[in-house]
């Protein structure tokens, strides 16, 4: 029961990331646009669904992946916020946000990853299947 909510967050989050296909794609401090981005979601999409089926297969392999994506997230987050200009952001996506709420929404985003992070550690035991295979 405890892994149903953690399937859930990152069926939102690949159901997000392909809301932006044909967009454009901010990931490491750079805004993609055109065949990359769509290429970068597609990757994008792919490894969480690989995720959301480890985890409920409840793979170890897919913990330590978990983990690992869960870092290149918020680093990629966070070199976003740093690299690129606020504002371009906000006119490539098409928002009227404020300038502090879209840095107080990144940085929000990156506590959730940490936080999942911290979660994925303390459920480690749930994730019993030793097979590296997903069948």
């Amino acid at each position: 029961m405890v892994l149903v909510p953690l399937t859930g967050v990152y069926l939102l989050a690949m159901m997000v990331t392909l809301s932006d296909l044909g967009g454009t794609f901010p990931f490491m401090g750079q805004l993609y646009t055109g065949d990359q981005a769509e290429h970068l979601i597609f990757t994008n999409s792919i490894i969480t669904l690989y995720l959301i089926v480890g985890i409920l297969k409840r793979q170890r392999l897919t913990l330590w992946l978990l983990i690992a994506y869960n870092f290149a997230a918020s680093a990629s987050g966070m070199a976003n916020l740093i690299m690129l200009p606020v504002q371009q952001v906000l006119t490539a996506s098409g928002t009227l946000v404020p300038d502090y709420g879209y840095r107080i929404n990144a940085f929000c985003v990156f506590l959730l990853f940490l936080l999942l992070n911290v979660f994925l550690y303390f459920h480690k035991d749930r994730f019993d299947n030793k097979s590296i295979y997903l069948w």
